[in-house]
């Protein structure tokens, strides 16, 4: 066995370890977002009353508004517009706080490893075709 064909051999291995690894990343990605749903950025508007705090945001056509809780009141900054997400499927529904980078990441990682994979398996095929 001479080293291209070695060097082939590692590649080939290298690209299949990485091809199921980011198989896995991207179905845990997939099923992450089929769970949580996406969110979308939109501008919130605060408005502090006497009996607590509304949020108000305009959404998938439609104006919405909630109350904020004490706790989410006290993360607000003190400006009266704030960023905020609303899930796609459901306008109703407002985060002021951006979506966990747990899926992306997750998705980064696959697709770093799909690349990986695929270079791997370009490298392999190149050298057990010229060696």
């Amino acid at each position: 066995m001479d080293s291209a064909e070695l060097v082939a051999t590692v590649a080939e291995v290298i690209g299949w370890i990485a091809l199921s690894g980011s198989l896995g990343c991207l179905l845990l990605a997939l099923i992450i977002r089929l769970a949580d749903g996406r969110w979308l950025p939109t501008d919130a508007v605060v408005v502090d009353q006497e009996h607590g705090s509304t949020v108000r945001w305009f959404a998938e056509g439609a104006f919405h508004q909630r109350r904020l809780s004490d706790d989410e009141r006290a993360h607000v900054v003190d400006a009266e517009e704030e960023r905020a997400y609303y899930k796609e499927r459901e306008p109703d529904r407002l985060r002021l706080h951006e979506p966990p980078a747990g899926r992306r990441a997750i998705r980064v990682v696959g697709l770093v490893l799909l690349s990986v994979a695929a270079t791997a398996g370009l490298t392999s095929t190149v050298l057990m075709l010229v060696g």
